[in-house]
């Protein structure tokens, strides 16, 4: 009952969903393998690998041509002209920039610069409303669809004042990055319906870029203005830059709730609620297939997330920290309790 009840309070996103049904549906016919042009930002990580991993378990034959922009995304119209070149059968792209730039917003598409004839999947795009990807998750309304990887942020909240019913939360934030932007508004909105401050320090920027070395101070200053926990949203900087991040705040005993899940795999984050990059990677591959072997428009493909919230806890820094999470959380979280994030 107490487990049924607090996944009530997060919004019923704990319990186990399963595919969509024709997941194992297979080619009726054997076919050449279906050539997929992989646009990546940061390189191969877990979301990369769910998406390969996906058409090897379900025999669908893919060549995959792997691209990485390696967060210089001057390279992009490159990327696209290859693709365009190439006459791939399906695009996917990693990541808002990415798939900005390949893709265009629905509102400023240019079949000069951007993939429009050939269909596309993007992943890891954090706010696809919001990054005007699609006018709305139920269709694109164009030749793309795509994957969603952010748990609600109301359902974030609600699980991180579960573990500490703070009244002043914290988030250092790069001022370049949009998603950050976004998730400042989404939570003050939320913090004003829910009597909680929100309290931000953007990082440094010299010559355009933000400065790594600009985070312990900014940590600092949030701690000295009484937050009782830090936010860190999706960003990519702080994300390269998470062990700073997180170190600052384990230095100012200062307890760190993750929107993704590197921070707290890989890192020194206390807690994240998060949808598994891998997992991420699967759904967009099966939408995918939906496109390549079922024929169907990628704008009647809904935008959508996987339908089980991953809750992990980094024990080791919650040792260092001695901020015990309540039994009901604990019951449900995935422990991370070893270097190199080990369960």
């Amino acid at each position: 009952m107490i487990r049924r009840d607090f996944l009530a309070g997060l919004g019923g996103l704990g319990a186990v969903a399963a595919w969509p049904s024709g997941l194992a549906a297979q080619p009726t016919k054997p076919h050449r393998p279906y050539r997929i042009y992989m646009a990546l930002f940061r390189g191969w990580e877990e979301a990369s690998q769910g998406f390969k991993d996906y058409f090897t378990n379900q025999g669908i034959p893919v060549e995959l041509i792997i691209r990485d922009c390696a967060q210089d995304k001057s390279k992009l119209p490159g990327f696209v002209a290859e693709a365009k070149e190439m006459k791939v059968d399906l695009v996917f792209t990693w990541g808002t920039t990415v798939t900005q730039e390949m893709l265009g917003t629905f509102d400023k598409v240019d079949p000069a610069k951007h993939i429009t004839d050939i269909p596309a999947v993007f992943a890891i795009v954090s706010q696809p409303v919001g990054a005007k990807m699609v006018p709305n998750l139920n269709s694109s309304g164009r030749n793309i669809t795509g994957t969603s990887y952010l748990v609600p942020m109301e359902t974030q909240v609600n699980l991180l004042r579960s573990y500490l019913p703070v009244k002043r939360l914290g988030m250092v934030y790069n001022p370049l990055e949009r998603n950050s932007l976004v998730a400042i508004d989404e939570l003050r909105e939320l913090g004003a319906a829910q009597d909680f401050e929100v309290i931000v320090a953007p990082v440094d920027v010299v010559e355009g870029k933000p400065v790594a070395a600009s985070i312990p101070g900014k940590v600092a200053s949030l701690k000295e203005s009484g937050v009782g926990f830090l936010y860190i949203p999706p960003d990519t900087f702080l994300n390269v830059n998470r062990d700073i991040l997180t170190q600052a705040a384990l230095d100012q005993q200062l307890p760190t709730f993750a929107a993704a899940e590197n921070p707290v795999v890989s890192s020194k984050a206390l807690i994240g609620g998060v949808y598994r990059y891998y997992t991420v990677g699967q759904l967009t591959a099966y939408k995918a297939e939906q496109i390549l072997v079922h024929k169907k428009a990628p704008q009647d493909i809904a935008i959508d997330a996987p339908k089980r919230l991953s809750i992990i806890l980094n024990m080791p820094v919650v040792r260092a920290l001695g901020i015990y999470p309540p039994m009901n959380l604990l019951s449900l979280a995935e422990v991370i309790d070893g270097p190199g994030g080990k369960p």
